[in-house]
């Protein structure tokens, strides 16, 4: 669907090097790698681990988009080491495989994409994938898919203490809430109109090394 936006760089990009994989079966323009084709091609067999694995997990695994915690909006470098990390974050909040983890976070982010997902493939967690946030399908969402967990930014948060008030918003099976930005007055609100729901405020930077978590609320 974006391929439009990227078609009339291709020269440039060309030029510096930048490979181009693009989703679907074309046709695109000489040069751009169409994935859809490979995967039919592929094999089901797994290649010797020589071929996959790193020579060192400090290198380039992805770039992410970053709003720019230092400096400029900009294609923050991911390594092998910090997305293997990400595997371990909803465990270290308290999730578990039996959990159904409530996702509507961007995924051109670090907190939808290697948080939020990564993190759910970390402990077998089921994924309810949102395309958009709904403050007011939240809850129908949270019952009809039976989740147990939240991740959020503290806007949405603050969307669903402000929606009006209606019959059954505190039935539902959601234990804990994971995320960042959460004011401590949106906090209180949250917790006393929709239930004893565990709250991990946690902090980190797509372009830092220290991530924080808030255990003990």
């Amino acid at each position: 669907d974006l391929f439009g936006s990227v078609e009339p760089l291709l020269p440039s990009l060309r030029e510096d090097g930048v490979a181009v994989w693009v989703w679907g079966s074309g046709p695109y323009p000489p040069g751009v790698v169409a994935l859809q084709e490979l995967l039919d091609e592929a094999s089901d067999e797994l290649e010797p681990e020589d071929v996959w694995e790193p020579e060192d997990m400090n290198d380039t695994c992805l770039y992410i988009f970053t709003s720019g915690a230092t400096g400029l909006p900009k294609a923050a470098r991911v390594s092998h080491l910090k997305s293997i990390m990400c595997l371990s974050f909803y465990e270290l909040v308290g999730a578990s495989s039996r959990d159904v983890v409530y996702l509507a976070l961007p995924l051109y982010h670090m907190a939808g994409s290697l948080l939020g997902i990564v993190g759910c493939i970390g402990i077998g967690a089921t994924c309810v994938l949102k395309e958009k946030f709904s403050a007011s399908q939240f809850w129908d969402d949270c019952r009809a898919e039976g989740v147990t967990v939240f991740q959020y930014i503290g806007e949405l948060c603050r969307y669903l203490v402000n929606q009006p008030q209606r019959p059954g918003e505190r039935q539902h099976g959601l234990r804990l809430a994971v995320g960042s930005g959460l004011r401590p007055d949106v906090w209180r609100s949250f917790q006393q109109r929709f239930g004893p729901i565990r709250i991990v405020e946690t902090y980190g930077m797509s372009e830092g090394n220290v991530t924080l978590f808030n255990y003990t609320g």
